[in-house]
């Protein structure tokens, strides 16, 4: 396999922008070529939170082909952390090197010289060179500030603010990548103007001490924003679940660049075998290789369902079926879209009307835009879980990364 096969759909996103007389190696280079450097010092990952920002971050760049390099102190791995595994973080990461993209190391590099630096928490920077941010917040919010900027230390005990700003810095590393590109107009350059700060919030709410049974669930598709759904729910110890998951595909050398739950040893093997394997013991998901079609599945559904498919009739087919609670997520170039849908709600056909058989396929794509995607069906899920959903005015998120300010929640 080849950094282009895998990067595939990330080189078909960058064309929504750049030059038309670039070519996918150009574009490919620009990725592969820009280097990261993420510090973090023993107090930030004494906590699973600080822990969890900082394998998110690595995980989402690398599977953007991007060179990163560690700074960081030799730590015991707290929690899990899948698809890696073992007892010291620092040598578990770098044994992701080149097990998500081709070509895309992951190092522990004192003597650096990077593109970009992130800071995880309060921690100390020495390294002044190239643009630098750091990445903090709490239990349900991210932020990403400049590095002058003073902020506390990750201390927190929920695992959503952590993969927020991890996020929110792939999208800078993104933009770092474009903006070495031509582009096709330069009015576009907006889009990819360097942040100073950004933020973003779930809603702060209360998860029980002895934990949550979200029960039984229903997921359909074990694609990149199912499996950014199930990645954000392992990183809660105490959340507990069991399911099934449908999909009759199998795992592609272009999938790695967004499925978090993927490495590239998977490719050929059926994708509801890897999630399943990768979930670990709370999440206990039961592989249905199988399409789901109402046509063609007959036993009851679950009471709690989570759709993460692009294909607008099968959000239709789900819906139709679905006893009770459903999600929906999905994305559409650099836009994510989630919903939740109760039987007393308007539905998804409601929100998504139309079909859309002109639709490119395939779809371009992006680490963290689908990413962003499972992580909102994540925090939905839980919400309804607490029977604490979001208020009928945001039963809808449109969200577009590149530019964070422009996420708004709607009624239907």
């Amino acid at each position: 396999m080849t950094a282009l096969e895998q990067l595939d759909r990330t080189i078909l996103l960058c064309r929504d922008y750049v030059a038309t007389d670039l070519t996918d190696h150009e574009i490919c280079h620009s990725l592969q070529s820009t280097r990261v450097l993420c510090v973090a010092d023993l107090r930030n990952l004494s906590s699973l939170s600080g822990q969890t920002c900082l394998t998110t971050l690595v995980f989402l760049l690398s599977r953007m082909g991007m060179q990163v390099e560690l700074l960081i102190p030799d730590v015991p791995m707290i929690s899990s952390q899948t698809p890696i595994s073992g007892k010291s973080l620092s040598a578990a990461l770098a044994g992701s090197s080149e097990a998500l993209i081709t070509g895309a190391t992951v190092r522990c590099d004192p003597n650096s010289n990077p593109d970009l630096t992130f800071a995880i928490g309060d921690t100390k920077i020495d390294n002044g060179n190239g643009f630098c941010w750091r990445l903090h917040g709490t239990d349900w919010d991210g932020a990403l500030t400049i590095r002058t900027v003073e902020v506390n230390a990750w201390a927190t005990e929920k695992p959503v603010g952590p993969m927020v700003s991890a996020a929110l810095g792939a999208n800078e590393a993104f933009k770092f990548a474009l903006r070495r590109l031509p582009l096709r107009d330069q009015a576009d350059q907006v889009f990819f103007e360097q942040s100073r700060s950004c933020t973003w919030t779930f809603g702060s709410i209360c998860l029980p001490d002895e934990g949550l049974d979200l029960g039984f669930v229903d997921i359909i598709s074990a694609g990149a924003i199912s499996q950014a759904a199930l990645f954000a729910l392992t990183r809660f110890p105490t959340i507990r679940m069991h399911g099934r998951l449908f999909d009759d595909d199998v795992t592609a050398p272009s999938n790695l660049n967004r499925n978090m739950l993927t490495l590239a040893c998977d490719v050929g093997l059926p994708k509801v075998q890897v999630v399943t394997q990768r979930c670990g013991t709370n999440l206990r998901l039961q592989p249905i290789a199988e399409r789901f079609d109402e046509r063609l599945f007959s036993e009851p559904l679950a009471p709690r369902m989570l759709v993460g498919v692009d294909d607008i009739p099968s959000r239709w087919h789900a819906q139709r079926q679905a006893p009770g609670w459903l999600a929906v997520s999905g994305t559409s170039h650099f836009n994510v879209s989630s919903s939740a849908h109760r039987k007393d709600q308007p539905c998804s056909g409601c929100l998504h009307p139309f079909d859309d058989p002109g639709g490119l396929n395939p779809i371009p794509t992006v680490s963290f835009v689908s990413f962003w995607a499972g992580l909102a069906m994540a925090v939905r899920l839980i919400r309804e879980g607490l029977a604490i959903p979001y208020s009928k005015d945001r039963q809808h998120l449109w969200l577009t990364p590149l530019s964070v300010l422009a996420g708004s929640h709607s009624a239907l």
